[in-house]
């Protein structure tokens, strides 16, 4: 037993979109269900997901640094603790501002269907197709608002990164990273729950297509919200339930820490 491997024994919620045979499949009989789950310390990561120091809309950013100071600190603290490798993915360009990026693996670049179809001036929306601009780039535009260059964008000051992390700037990259290592399990925080958690190519929905076990610490995360839906923060609430019924699993930082603090525990006995 002296031998044996640490285990995060970890309480996680999903939700079942199904019933028991003796009730009805139907919407209203759906509910959430927890169970515990063993994660093997050294086939486990944490992944911290655009962890930003800046951003256009003010409100955000504002709820976001809180809930990094308060919720997302601790939690990158109790994965040290518990022997996890820390894996930041803050983007492309932010990335590139760490050295730690320059030690992964080269990671080749998906293809885009076709070399030239949709054709360049298509997906840049440039000549006869500039009717076809995306929403952020109709009037008036988030560029009043945000140019990430001039804004020095980088990751929340609250954040250290150690020289021992690992920095990846693609879900190609990550996918190799943790190849190499090994990691089949990958515990998930970060920003924006509805946009870049679900969304980026390092994201939950990416990364479970390649077959990984996604947990995410509901916690540590705060999407972006609409007016109507700011005060219940249910934008939020429905990004974590899309995670919890499709692609993984959630936890609480409670029982995260919990599960850490006994690794630690054990593993300094």
């Amino acid at each position: 037993m002296e031998n044996s491997p640490s285990v995060l024994d970890l309480k996680v919620r999903y939700y079942q979109d199904s019933t028991p045979a003796d009730v009805p499949c139907r919407e209203e009989h759906f509910i959430r269900r927890e169970f515990r789950m063993k994660l093997p310390v050294d086939q486990t990561a944490l992944v911290l997901v655009d962890l930003w120091n800046t951003h256009f809309i003010d409100s955000w950013i504002e709820r976001a640094g809180r809930v990094t100071r308060e919720a997302i600190v601790p939690a990158i603290e109790m994965s040290r603790k518990a022997g996890l490798p820390v894996i930041h993915a803050p983007s492309p360009e932010v990335a590139r501002q760490f050295p730690q990026s320059s030690r992964n693996p080269a990671a080749p670049v998906p293809e885009r269907g076709g070399a030239d179809w949709p054709p360049p001036a298509f997906r840049s929306r440039e000549g006869e197709y500039q009717a076809y601009h995306g929403p952020r780039s109709q009037p008036p535009g988030i560029g009043l608002h945000w140019d990430p260059i001039s804004d020095d964008l980088t990751i929340s000051p609250a954040v250290r990164v150690h020289d021992e992390d690992i920095v990846i700037t693609s879900g190609a990259e990550l996918h190799e990273v943790l190849a190499e290592r090994s990691v089949l399990h990958l515990v998930y925080a970060g920003f924006a729950t509805n946009w870049c958690v679900l969304g980026r190519d390092y994201g939950i929905r990416a990364m479970a297509r390649y077959g990984y076990n996604i947990v995410f610490l509901r916690d540590c995360t705060a999407g972006v919200e609409f007016p109507d839906t700011l005060d219940g923060l249910f934008v939020t609430e429905i990004a974590v339930r899309e995670i919890e019924q499709q692609f993984g699993f959630s936890a609480s930082n409670e029982d995260f820490f919990e599960s850490c603090r006994k690794v630690s525990e054990r593993n300094n006995s």
